[in-house]
């Protein structure tokens, strides 16, 4: 194993930050090495993704596949925000951090107190982020790496107001941060900061809908006066940029519209929740454009060894290609990394899933399965899996190289156990050591069982090593993506699931409706989806539809705001299982 770990290009090191990646434990099952791959079987490839990498920070139209009713026909900006010399003018490192500073000059004063709420002259204590996707995953991520689990005691110590994340559409969670009755939060102090390029965003949009209801029915305000509550993230001239001026939010923070939403943690979507939580994003900004510039070199073979993307790029597909299809799971040995993983699920899913071939159109489809988590827990999960049962996986390892503190696991009651921290003749351990133990244990296990890992090691945790690590996987995406010929930045799966939901939604109105007219009528209706379907709605509802919604009015008619038009007719609702094989539904009229 120490012939790998010496072997030339097999480790990749950046001696300004001690960035370090080594990609050894790819050849415990790869009968090749790098040079060969990167001169012979990668030459043509390499090519193209440098010219896609090109074409994106000139500014070119990538976002674009001949499949039309796919295709977004953009430009994609999140590279040239950060680029130190752009192309494209105002995207460069320079305009983010101009407007990040202006961001901060904004909401220092809502943080320190000089700027109340107007309406009611209180401090905002409780800031909600209102998003999904990456604008939710991306400022999460930055508000644990750099504040931990438990950000809002050191948010309270700081006297910081308190930072809260939302992106389901669950309204038990609506409940227990703003009931009346209980909930945790005192509406009059609440701050709602929405994250949507247009506002159009079904849980986004229905999040901040029924948080203004709330200010409007426990009388924090009158319906005049929800801006005084709000802030809006989004595209300038957008329907909610409209609505924001109209409603007069306390904010308007505006983004690009070519900026993706999985890559926009560069943008507003990043800069805001950094702002309320006294974090350097400027930082964050200089260690991504350090990570582009070690990324971007691929004009030399010498340049192409030792790009970080490039290899792990490479290895990645020719691996996939010689043994099939594997999962990537990634292990941050950190709790700062706790949500590194579930990020880099949407960065590499929703880029490269995709059905169709970007220039001929025909269907190919690709992915890359991504699931993981904090190291030594998470391991304890599924590690048996990967070092003794399937081969389908290749493992990633993120740790950092220095710790701020360290504390001894020796027991203190011992004390020859407590002898060990002074003397050479007594062993003796401490958390960190324990932890770089798991690290290369577990890379040794993984070797001896002939399994695929490669390992990321950054100096320290901070924004600037936070922002190099996010960069890094995007330009793997990049590069994937360029291999494999598809379309990295446009997400029509995520389309058709949201249009569903839509016809769903309408077919749920219909049957409440129906049902409505059906019980002032007859004063009951009894029947199945089948019954429903072809009595109430017509033969194009998908029987699971109307099925899916007669279960959510039975179990859920009761309770308040869920079906407020049958709640007031309805005196009883059952549901039987017949003939094994379907629920039959009863409504009994309170006419």
């Amino acid at each position: 194993m120490e012939s790998l770990y010496t072997s030339p290009g097999y480790i990749i090191h950046d001696p300004k930050t001690q960035f370090t990646l080594n990609v050894s434990g790819f050849f415990t099952t790869l009968p090749t090495n790098i040079q060969q791959l990167v001169k012979e079987n990668y030459s043509f490839a390499i090519q193209v993704a440098k010219q896609k990498i090109s074409d994106i920070e000139e500014g070119k139209i990538v976002n674009k596949t001949v499949i039309k009713h796919e295709t977004e026909n953009r430009a994609v900006d999140h590279y040239n925000l950060r680029l130190e010399n752009s192309p494209v003018q105002g995207k460069s490192l320079k305009d983010s951090i101009n407007y990040w500073n202006e961001i901060k000059e904004k909401i220092t004063p809502l943080l320190n107190g000089e700027k109340k709420n107007p309406l009611n002259g209180k401090a905002y204590k409780s800031i909600i982020f209102n998003g999904i996707g990456g604008s939710y995953l991306g400022p999460l991520l930055l508000v644990v790496a750099m504040k931990g689990l438990y950000f809002n005691d050191l948010q309270r110590k700081e006297g910081l107001p308190e930072l809260y994340f939302v992106s389901n559409t669950d309204a038990e969670s609506f409940s227990q941060l703003f009931d009346k009755n209980g909930g945790a939060l005192d509406l009059s102090q609440c701050l709602l900061v929405n994250m949507s390029k247009s506002g159009g965003t079904a849980e986004t949009k229905g999040n901040m809908n029924t948080f203004n209801r709330l200010l409007l029915e426990q009388n924090v305000c009158k319906d005049n006066e929800i801006g005084n509550f709000n802030i809006a993230i989004t595209t300038k001239g957008s329907n909610f940029d409209k609505f924001a001026q109209k409603n007069n939010f306390l904010h308007t923070f505006y983004m690009n519209e070519e900026t993706g939403g999985r890559t926009s943690i560069v943008s507003a979507i990043g800069m805001v929740p950094c702002a309320f939580a006294k974090l350097n994003f400027d930082e964050f900004l200089r260690g991504q454009a350090h990570m582009d510039e070690l990324t971007r070199k691929l004009n030399t073979v010498e340049e192409q060894l030792n790009n970080p993307a490039l290899i792990t790029a490479i290895l990645m597909d020719h691996l996939q290609k010689y043994q099939g299809r594997k999962n990537l799971i990634v292990l941050g040995y950190s709790d700062a990394l706790r949500e590194f993983a579930h990020y880099l699920q949407q960065l590499y899913m929703e880029s490269l899933g995709k059905q169709f071939h970007e220039t001929f159109g025909v269907e190919q489809p690709e992915g890359q399965t991504v699931f993981g988590g904090v190291g030594t827990g998470e391991q304890h999960a599924f590690m048996q899996q990967v070092q003794k049962g399937l081969n389908d996986c290749i493992v990633k390892f993120v740790h950092f190289l220095k710790r701020r503190v360290d504390y001894s696991v020796m027991d203190p009651t011992n004390k020859d156990e407590l002898a060990g921290e002074t003397s050479e003749d007594k062993s003796y351990l401490s958390m960190g050591r324990q932890m770089l133990g798991f690290v290369k244990g577990t890379e040794n296990a993984l070797y001896k069982n002939g399994k695929p890992f490669m390992t990321c090691t950054y100096l320290e945790c901070n924004l600037f090593n936070i922002g190099m690590m996010i960069a890094l996987e995007e330009r793997i995406v990049t590069i994937l993506a360029a291999f494999r010929g598809i379309n990295a930045y446009d997400q029509p799966g995520v389309q058709d699931g949201k249009l569903s939901a839509n016809d769903m939604n309408k077919y749920g109105d219909l049957l409440e409706r129906k049902l409505c007219a059906q019980l002032r009528q007859q004063k009951s209706w009894k029947g199945d989806a089948t019954k429903a379907r072809n009595e109430l709605l017509g033969d194009n509802a998908p029987l699971w539809y109307v099925d899916s919604i007669l279960s959510d009015i039975y179990g859920n008619w009761e309770v308040e705001k869920a079906y407020p038009r049958l709640k007031q007719l309805l005196h009883k609702v059952d549901r039987s299982f017949v003939d094994s094989s379907k629920f039959e539904y009863q409504f009994y009229s309170n006419l």
